[in-house]
């Protein structure tokens, strides 16, 4: 199935754009804030979600913040004062909502940024920062014709589902599909970097300041 790849560009840019468009901008404001005022920030994540909390962490130490990645070996104990930021596609992922957890034990504050209004490491989190997932119409056609599961699986995650499509079907779900929640979570990174550079009064220059320069 051939597919035009200009109509796959258009309709990324339209996802990543409509669901950024959803996002709570007070949620982000508070974020900001929380990062703003904290001596430390520690940021951690699982999968793609982890490769968007490194980025995250690199935004942040570019204006001049003291940024820490959960198991580096140069990783300090966290305390209070500090922030731990972690992002999660559900907001479920069990080691991080353990890390989480243990990040409030220490008495450090939490931020989250995911899909769900409602998770566990939500529940645990200061400041949430939700990436609405986008509804489609192919997502109906898709949960109509999902096959039987194991009952043994608690996830798809690791097996293989067929689903009785057909060709026009399956053009429109690729379409649908890109969803790109992470690459609007990657975008929102450079949203916050912005909020919290004007919270500390950092300007653009900074960024060139604070720059890797060993390369």
């Amino acid at each position: 199935m051939n597919m035009d790849t200009k109509q796959i560009l258009i309709q990324a840019g339209n996802h990543v754009a409509e669901a950024l468009a959803k996002v709570d901008p007070a949620q982000v404001d508070a974020m900001a804030k929380g990062i703003a005022k904290a001596k430390r920030v520690f940021v951690s994540g699982w999968g793609r979600a982890g490769n968007v909390a490194g980025i995250l962490g690199m935004d942040m130490s570019q204006i001049g913040k003291v940024v820490f990645r959960v198991g580096d070996n140069n990783t300090p104990s966290i305390h209070e004062g500090d922030i731990l930021l972690v992002v999660s596609g559900s907001g479920n992922t069990k080691t991080i909502s353990i890390i989480a957890q243990e990040a409030k034990d220490f008495g450090a504050e939490v931020g989250l940024i995911s899909t769900s209004e409602q998770s566990i490491i939500g529940e645990i989190a200061d400041y949430n920062v939700v990436i609405p997932r986008i509804e489609t119409p192919m997502n109906k056609i898709m949960a109509a014709k999902r096959p039987a599961r194991d009952p043994k699986f608690k996830s798809t995650a690791g097996t293989r589902e067929t689903y009785d499509l057909t060709p026009e079907e399956r053009e429109a779900i690729t379409l649908d599909q890109l969803e790109l929640t992470y690459q609007a979570a990657f975008v929102l990174n450079e949203i916050l970097q912005h909020k919290v550079m004007e919270e500390i009064g950092e300007t653009f220059e900074a960024i060139h300041y604070y720059h890797n320069s060993l390369e």
